[in-house]
């Protein structure tokens, strides 16, 4: 086995793809997977601030956080902490996003 330098330095972040089936659609506002477009707005974000580096974000199946409305989202820090979050997708990934920032910083 061939052992890598870690790709990314603060972290990775995990969205449950499986999450969008139990959120109501009347409680999105955006087309598509809600882990892909909440994935999608978390790596921008991270690109537009210069700290893409810093964080993976990625998509995984099933997380076994299922909470009925709500999308598991976890991260790992390199450090080995470990959070897990049960979140609205949309409405609250601005303060998931804050969040971040202040862990990886």
């Amino acid at each position: 086995m061939k052992h890598e330098e870690n790709p990314w330095s603060k972290g990775i972040v995990l969205i449950c793809t499986k999450c969008h089936k139990s959120i109501s659609p009347k409680l999105l506002e955006e087309e598509g997977n809600s882990a892909d477009n909440l994935k999608m707005f978390l790596k921008k974000s991270f690109k537009e601030s210069g700290d893409g580096s810093k964080i993976r974000v990625v998509t995984t199946s099933c997380l076994d956080v299922c909470i009925d409305d709500t999308q598991a989202v976890t991260f790992a820090s390199t450090e080995g902490e470990t959070e897990t979050f049960a979140i609205h997708p949309e409405k609250d990934r601005e303060k998931l996003l804050k969040h971040l920032y202040q862990k990886i910083k």
